[in-house]
């Protein structure tokens, strides 16, 4: 996962649908995710300290998340742009907990069996805040002798939870709410959380520049560290698996790029 800042937002010279660039912190590897207008308006507001009579709706939810912060204790950690499947990006609002993490209720939905043997897929029943949520198991894991679950709750929540060994108990570490990628960023620069990108959507989407000619170039991948072998190729092959991002590309006004023109 890296961490991504807001370079510019442009528009398509040929349908003028709207595009934000994001840029690898630590490369000159950028990621352009194509957004509504009203969402490229959102994240230019606020990036250019535009104030509103009115709060917009980006407004509105950043003060209900800070009212609901002061109750649950819960805040915005990060945004993740975390997938990226039929040339749609996908992104997830991350919370974490304040005081610690809260303990949760988690039952297999097959009799007798414990919740610690689910394997990827398995049904499970998840409670919390009052609330039950027909459950599936994403993915499992270990740090060292904790045992982490990702819970798909549904309609947009994702669960991450380990076992509390000591208390015979899990809590809940962090709750992930899917979103789209304009939406989450419109968030992050009104709560100044941080932007992250998935290193497989990079590999997928991200595209490296040529600084003279202004085109997509066939340049090495960033190498991950010191003495790795040869880099990847970004080239028009691989670039053209996902053609609605890379007809897209070609469309833009590219002159000046990485200049943070928002």
């Amino acid at each position: 996962m890296k961490e991504m800042q807001i370079d510019s937002i442009r528009v398509s010279l040929m349908n003028y649908q709207h595009v934000v660039i994001l840029k690898e912190r630590q490369t000159d590897r950028y990621l352009p995710i194509w957004i509504g207008p009203a969402e490229a308006d959102a994240i230019s507001m606020k990036l250019q300290n535009v104030d509103v009579s009115r709060p917009m709706t980006h407004d509105l939810l950043k003060n209900t998340l800070f009212a609901l912060e002061s109750i649950s204790g819960m805040s915005i950690s990060r945004i993740v742009v975390n997938d990226l499947r039929s040339d749609t990006f996908y992104a997830q609002i991350v919370f974490e907990f304040l005081e610690g993490p809260p303990v949760i209720e988690l039952e297999a939905r097959t009799s007798g069996r414990s919740v610690q043997g689910l394997e990827k897929d398995s049904q499970l029943k998840l409670r919390w805040m009052s609330r039950e949520f027909s459950s599936t198991v994403v993915r499992k894991w270990q740090e060292g002798k904790k045992q982490f679950m990702e819970i798909d709750g549904g309609e947009g929540w994702i669960f991450e939870v380990f076992f509390d060994e000591l208390n015979t108990r899990w809590l809940l570490t962090r709750l992930k709410l899917d979103s789209r990628p304009s939406d989450a960023i419109a968030l992050a620069v009104r709560v100044t959380a941080p932007i992250f990108a998935e290193e497989t959507v990079l590999d997928k989407a991200g595209i490296i520049l040529d600084a003279e000619s202004g085109k997509i170039s066939a340049q090495s991948r960033p190498q991950e560290a010191a003495g790795a072998g040869p880099a990847d190729k970004v080239d028009d092959q691989e670039l053209k698996k996902f053609p609605a991002i890379y007809d897209f590309i070609n469309t833009l006004d590219l002159d000046d790029f990485g200049k943070r023109k928002s």
